[in-house]
């Protein structure tokens, strides 16, 4: 499958891209600490900045089985040659079909304005019918992704579409991704929730999964197309070491991103993957500090990361956190910093609803319910009323979700399984019959773009009234030609 078209972009199309400056970090923590021993909790915050974004290699892997026929099929091609409008020059494009077998439709294509004809003339012909070997055509676009002939370090991401189950034999959930973000969308009331979530997990660097109720196909992916359209880093890591003598680190949290430890076990090294414009990623790291019998500063924690933008790297310098040794404070007093504070909030409505979740999956509605509602206790009160507002709101629908084992099989579960994937990568995915309600990490751009599909949709309506419009005034010439 090298046979991708090389990008050719018009003479003067700009200047070279900057790398740096791509990312900053923020480091929350305590500036005086106590003279005992004790532990400390950082917060470290990466954010994407408002740079030029890297061009997209995406690759649509689509459902065209028996169950898609009718309606079905055509929200997706109305949602998939949305994507193809608004990808661009930068951009290329491939289409996978899978049905009983899985078939790739086209290479990956540069979008121009003939390409992108080409492109939606064959969304438009597919049709329905088979079964759904989602395994055959998850496979089919990775390799697309993985045997690029040109432009390896580009984005590279999927974007997998289906309506039901898969079939016996098919074990989408057991390939190896790697480090490819496959973004998962379940469509419909007979999805496999358990399957899409799996596939989106197995893609650590970021992979998501979109729970869609059938009017909102074209929102969900205009939601994750927000994000693809404006990544600013790629390969984005993140490594904090000890400082000999004055910590040690006890703990690192990230959620589902990869961690490894060096060799003599005193930094941590993460991997988020992609980043994109005005997202975050925030990383919880515990130190414990062994005492000391004077007043000093003392250093605690290096911190540095590194990212890629189309093949170049960069490499941030070194920050040290320094701390003031005081007996100014006492360890069983002191508060953490507030930012600290709302995130390890946030994490404790996710292990709440990992909880629920578990206890839904076994049949156990009632006890789901009590810790979502024991959950909720936690956020009517204090500070941090933005971040417990939008809490509050996953919280009282998932609870609303879990009424009834029917509903719960119905709704409940993708609802609940998307949230969860959303909170491991603090990355935005669609959910519930009103995808703009929970926007928790949705970027100022994916919120912009929730409203590009109904301006499409408007358009081609119009489009197709003025078609009707000039057929019939045709009809009508030719009638008054005849008398």
């Amino acid at each position: 499958m090298n046979d991708d078209e090389q990008i050719v972009l018009p003479p003067n199309s700009g200047p070279k891209p900057i790398v740096e400056g791509r990312v900053d970090l923020v480091i929350k923590n305590n500036s005086k600490v106590p003279l005992e021993e004790n532990s400390q909790k950082l917060l470290l915050e990466l954010t994407g900045g408002d740079k030029s974004r890297a061009g997209l290699d995406l690759v649509a892997v689509l459902d065209v089985s028996g169950s898609m026929s009718g309606d079905k099929l055509a929200k997706m091609q109305e949602a998939t040659k949305f994507v193809v409008k608004k990808l661009g020059l930068v951009d290329r494009f491939s289409i996978v079909q899978y049905s009983s077998k899985a078939k790739r439709l086209c290479p990956l294509r540069q979008v121009t304005e003939s390409s992108r004809a080409e492109l939606e003339n064959l969304i438009q012909g597919l049709k329905a019918g088979g079964g759904t070997n989602m395994e055959d055509g998850l496979q089919i676009g990775l390799d697309v992704l993985k045997q690029r002939k040109f432009g390896k370090e580009r984005v590279g991401v999927v974007m997998l579409m289906t309506d039901g189950q898969e079939n016996e034999d098919s074990n989408a959930a057991g390939i190896d991704v790697g480090d490819v973000p496959v973004h998962t969308f379940g469509f419909g009331d007979d999805q496999d929730a358990k399957v899409l979530k799996a596939i989106a997990d197995n893609s650590r660097l970021g992979g998501t999964y979109s729970d869609v109720r059938l009017d909102n196909l074209s929102v969900a992916f205009s939601l994750c197309l927000g994000g693809l359209l404006s990544v600013v880093a790629q390969d984005l890591t993140l490594t904090v070491s000890q400082i000999d003598e004055e910590s040690t680190i006890k703990q690192v949290t990230a959620g589902r991103y990869p961690q490894f430890q060096d060799a003599d076990a005193t930094s941590i090294t993460i991997k988020f993957g992609d980043l994109y414009t005005q997202e975050s990623r925030k990383v919880l790291v515990e130190l414990f500090l062994p005492a000391t019998n004077r007043k000093r500063g003392a250093d605690i924690l290096e911190v540095t990361y590194t990212y890629k933008f189309e093949g170049e790297t960069f490499e941030a310098n070194p920050s040290t956190i320094t701390v003031r040794r005081t007996d100014e404070v006492k360890a069983d007093q002191q508060q953490p910093p507030p930012e600290v504070s709302a995130e390890d909030v946030r994490l404790g409505v996710a292990e709440i609803i990992k909880q629920a979740t578990t206890d839904a999956d076994n049949n156990k509605l009632e006890s789901a319910r009590n810790k979502l509602l024991d959950g909720l206790k936690t956020l009517q009160d204090g500070d941090k009323q933005q971040l417990k507002a939008a809490l509050r709101v996953e919280l009282e629908e998932l609870h609303e979700l879990m009424k009834s084992e029917p509903i719960y099989e119905k709704e409940g579960r993708p609802f609940a399984y998307s949230l969860l994937t959303s909170h491991d990568t603090q990355r935005q995915a669609a959910r519930g019959n009103d995808v703009g309600k929970f926007q928790l990490f949705a970027t100022p751009l994916m919120r912009e773009f929730l409203g590009e599909p109904q301006k499409f949709d408007d358009i081609n309506n119009l489009d197709k009234y003025t078609a009707e419009v000039l057929k019939a005034l045709e009809s009508v010439e030719a009638i008054i030609n005849n008398i």
